[in-house]
């Protein structure tokens, strides 16, 4: 009836898919969702199109927890990826028509500098 040998297996943690992430599904629920949130309110406050993005390419990993096919992980590589260089590519593109923020970011390091 007792199985002495059950402290040790409730003592050994594992994750749930560790060829996906090396932490569990609520974990990286969490991040993404503190990452989705943080990404969006930046956007509502200063409207660069490369946090709406990252506001979506973030919450886009959890489908990798749909399937553990090859196939669609490295789809959605491929999608973060290109993702990443649209976000890349859109701030530059951003801060080329936005040359105001350039002379703010100039005076804040001359400010700090100070």
């Amino acid at each position: 009836m007792f199985n002495p040998n059950l402290f040790q297996i409730l003592d050994v943690t594992k994750p749930e898919n560790p060829n996906l992430f090396p932490f569990p599904f609520e974990l990286h629920i969490g991040f993404s969702i503190v990452a989705f949130l943080f990404f969006m309110l930046r956007f509502l406050f200063d409207k660069r199109p490369y946090q709406f993005i990252l506001a979506l390419a973030i919450p886009f990993s959890m489908t990798l927890w749909l399937s553990e096919n090859k196939v669609w992980f490295y789809t959605v590589g491929a999608i973060e990826f290109g993702l990443l260089l649209i976000a890349f590519i859109s701030d530059l593109i951003y801060k080329a028509k936005h040359p105001e923020l350039k002379e703010k970011e100039e005076n804040s390091k001359k400010e700090k500098a100070e």
